[in-house]
């Protein structure tokens, strides 16, 4: 397998290249730290753009922004040459500026483009060296100007830092990337693919069929839907009219640590089902509301095999009285997202989502353990002090205890062993700061997160663990934020890049991550130097505990 891979690599330079066209339903590369970053367009006041709806399709992007000349500035222009050109100029342009392997014709299009992440790190407070070896690859396209396709591929080794080690010890999971064998000793070996198709049958509309993740919401972090945790089955409608943007996202999870035994055959994870709503609107162009809605529900119980249930099919719907109507308990939550830019260098942004609560309840300050919500606070400044290509950005977040849990394990808010919103799961305090800058092809990248939590002990659920129920709750009320062993978090992480290759996000970089974790058991310091070659195109968290 290795060896046609190679083989078929060593054949794409031979191709003819074309230019792509980027104005077509593909989504675009989100990725925190992306080296290309358009944010500071789609922010912008003057901007309609339904910021909080993430990956974004380019076509959007291209009506907001003229998105390919932004993204071939960071070309290099002299190394752009017709097919005449000499040999030396094609291989450097090759190399810095585009696809390897481009067809381009009337009516279709693709591209492919291999994937990679070679490192070596070391641990210097706990002596630990670490490496990575990624390969994979990226095939994206078009048939017509309103169907569009993607697929990628990622198998790796690795040996990863002690705080990273320790979390797959307890999940049998790398952090988003899915389920983790052994490898050489103290290393790891997994693999993951994602793709999906994309269709827009006029201005209106867009379907996508997919494996893949979502990102809702305006900050780091989100209360609502993360891209942190493994690739789900998907079918997503957006509709687009007047001022308003709305989706319909159905969507299949796995449950590893639940055993569907239906089936006389092999034992299969536990699936289950989710239907979600989430409806965004300007009013005008410096404000966007959203409101959102969902409702997950197990596959199967110990009775009967539901599956997907199609009382929930209905696109234009509140869940709530449908799963009344239905005697069901399924698990349903509601929230808003906001987003607000007074100045053209500033967005406000935040988020509520509550699962369950009474406002008897609420206002009484009691503490009842089923006050279960979670909050955002935020902000991002583009261009702070008159620095072109500075971007500063500051958020606050708060989970309650048992938010996002439920009294049926298998109905919790997660997938493949991880949460679908902030990665910490509940019962925390956290406080975020970003700062990103780039010079040309230079990037410098700083990130400082602090968290504060609590911890079950003596086998108590605090809360803060969304796998344990709670029914298990030792008190019904006095409950409060970061109860149980209370435990800090502080991780700064700095890196400095070289974007080489803008097609695919390729760059050399350095980077170093201080890690303190901290309570009345443990003191565990961590002081991580690391560099390498990479392609950046997804989005991976290591800063959460």
């Amino acid at each position: 397998m290795k060896q046609r891979f190679i083989i078929l690599i060593s054949l794409l330079p031979s191709v003819m290249y074309h230019q792509t066209v980027l104005a077509q339903p593909l989504n675009s590369v989100y990725e925190n730290n992306s080296l290309v970053s358009f944010e500071k367009f789609v922010y912008n006041p003057d901007s309609a753009f339904h910021t909080s709806l993430r990956p974004w399709l380019t076509s959007d992007l291209d009506k907001t922004f003229d998105y390919e000349y932004e993204k071939n500035r960071y070309k290099i222009s002299r190394f752009i040459q017709p097919e005449t050109g000499n040999l030396k100029l094609k291989t450097l342009n090759l190399i810095f500026n585009r696809s390897l392997f481009v067809v381009k014709r009337k009516d279709y299009g693709f591209t492919i483009d291999p994937l990679f992440d070679f490192g070596y790190g070391y641990d210097l407070a706990n002596e630990r060296s670490t490496w990575i070896n990624t390969r994979g690859f990226i095939v994206e396209g078009w048939l017509g100007k309103d169907f569009a396709f993607s697929t990628r591929f990622y198998e790796t080794q690795s040996k990863v830092p002690l705080w990273i080690n320790n979390y797959i010890l307890t999940r049998y999971n790398m952090p988003g990337q899915g389920s983790v064998k052994g490898y050489s000793g103290d290393a790891w070996d997994y693999a993951n693919a994602s793709g999906y198709i994309s269709w827009s049958p006029g201005k209106f509309f867009n379907f996508q069929f997919g494996h893949g993740k979502q990102f809702w919401g305006d900050g780091y972090r989100s209360m609502i839907l993360s891209d942190h945790s493994l690739y789900h089955p998907y079918f997503m409608i957006t509709t687009t009219f007047w001022k308003i943007k709305y989706v319909n996202l159905y969507s299949q999870f796995s449950h590893p640590d639940v055993i569907d035994h239906r089936t006389s055959g092999d034992a299969v994870f536990a699936k289950k089902f989710s239907t979600m709503h989430y409806l965004s609107f300007v009013p005008w162009k410096k404000l966007n509301i959203s409101l959102f809605e969902s409702i997950m529900w197990a596959a199967y119980d110990s009775s009967y095999y539901r599956g997907f249930d199609f009382s929930y099919l209905n696109p234009v719907i509140f869940y709530r009285p449908v799963e009344f109507n239905l005697g069901s308990g399924d698990n349903a939550m509601i929230g808003i997202n906001a987003r607000y830019s007074p100045f053209s260098r500033l967005t406000l942004y935040g988020q509520f989502v509550f699962d369950e609560f009474k406002i008897k309840e609420m206002t009484s300050d009691a503490g009842w353990v089923g006050n279960k919500y979670a909050w955002q606070l935020g902000f991002k400044s583009f261009n702070p002090f008159g620095l072109d290509n500075l971007l500063v950005q500051g958020e606050v977040n708060l989970v309650r205890p048992y938010m996002y849990s439920h009294y049926l394990q298998v109905q919790n808010y997660s997938n493949a062993r991880e949460p679908l919103a902030h990665p910490s799961g509940s019962n925390i305090k956290e406080a975020v700061a970003i700062v990103k800058y780039n010079y040309k092809r230079l990037y410098l990248n700083v990130k400082y997160v602090w968290s504060g939590l609590g911890l079950d002990s003596s086998g108590i659920n605090y809360g803060k663990n969304i796998f344990n129920t709670p029914q298990d709750a030792p008190n019904d009320y006095g409950n409060y934020t970061t109860q149980g062993l209370y435990t800090t978090l502080n991780q700064l992480d700095a890196s400095v890049s070289f974007l080489v290759n803008p097609s695919t996000n390729a760059n050399l970089f350095i980077s170093y991550t201080y890690r303190a974790e901290q309570n009345s058991n443990m003191d565990n310091r961590y002081s991580y130097l690391s560099f390498g070659f990479r392609t950046s195109l997804r989005n991976l968290y290591y800063d959460f505990f």
